[in-house]
């Protein structure tokens, strides 16, 4: 009960400026994003949404889909999202916006991520910044309000 309390005193409510996470999460939506979220030793998990400062503009807050995690070997292949030879599906994606000759590969080091973007025809992203380290993030999406 304690831990909920402060979970709920520790989020942020953030508007989305943006359609890179469209449909989950549309442009001029509301999300309430834990700050406490990955306190050690908690770690960001596979398909989590995540706050986080970008790499290539500091100052500026993205919000992205974790979608591979450290010292994995991450592809996205014509749009298909391999991990260690393995394809796994993205339920979250409505359809792939990639073309079918594009080619992203990852090694994310420990403590760095690959974040892409749900709607990948106007998300920046790891395939422009690379993996992003643990550092930058700020907090999960627990939840759209709106």
């Amino acid at each position: 009960m304690i831990g909920r309390i402060l979970d709920i005193l520790a989020s942020k409510l953030v508007r989305v400026d943006g359609a890179s996470m469209d449909p989950a999460v549309p442009d001029g939506s509301w999300v309430l994003v834990n700050r406490r979220a990955f306190n050690w030793p908690k770690k960001p998990q596979r398909f989590d949404i995540v706050r986080f400062e970008d790499p290539s503009k500091p100052g500026r807050w993205l919000l992205k889909r974790v979608v591979g995690l450290p010292d994995e070997e991450v592809r996205l292949l014509g749009g298909r999202l391999e991990i260690n030879g393995t394809v796994v599906p993205e339920p979250h994606l409505s359809a792939s916006s990639e073309p079918s000759n594009a080619k992203h590969e990852w090694w994310p080091c420990t403590n760095e991520y690959v974040l892409l973007g749900d709607n990948r025809t106007v998300s920046t992203d790891s395939r422009k910044f690379g993996t992003v380290p643990i550092g930058s993030f700020r907090g999960r999406v627990e939840r759209r309000l709106r």
